[in-house]
């Protein structure tokens, strides 16, 4: 753990658990849990910490709602290392970018939303009673 690094305001002890993990983090819960705060703050601390390193590194920040990745990249600032999108809107680049090197289109039944990930893949990988 790097000691000098500051968050921006007081966080919790979890929260800061969240933003002090290693690896990438995948949070889930319900409105105002302090979700969008950990994650700004994680995305600080690790380019902080990790981009001085890495030259390859990056950040990805995916949300459902385009209003709440704009909010985040605003709290975030621009910057070389961290890019922002929607769950949709990276679906379709990857599917775009797939249906370029192979003649099969992906048959409805293959699709993956935010939805069938959640519940056939998360829950039953993650089973938590309160997601």
């Amino acid at each position: 753990v790097d000691e000098s690094w500051t968050p921006q305001m007081h966080l919790t002890q979890e929260e800061r658990d969240v933003v002090e993990a290693k690896g990438t983090v995948l949070l889930l819960g319900r409105s105002g849990t302090g979700k969008t705060i950990c994650i700004i703050n994680k995305m600080e601390h690790d380019r902080q910490t990790k981009s001085k390193n890495k030259p390859d590194f990056s950040q990805l920040f995916v949300a459902r709602s385009r209003k709440l990745c704009s909010y985040v990249q605003d709290a975030v600032g621009n910057n070389e290392v961290s890019s922002f999108t929607t769950f949709d809107s990276l679906v379709n680049r990857i599917e775009a970018s797939l249906s370029g090197s192979t003649n099969q289109n992906f048959r409805q039944s293959r699709h993956v939303d935010f939805s069938r990930f959640k519940n056939e893949f998360y829950i039953p990988v993650y089973p938590r009673e309160d997601i």
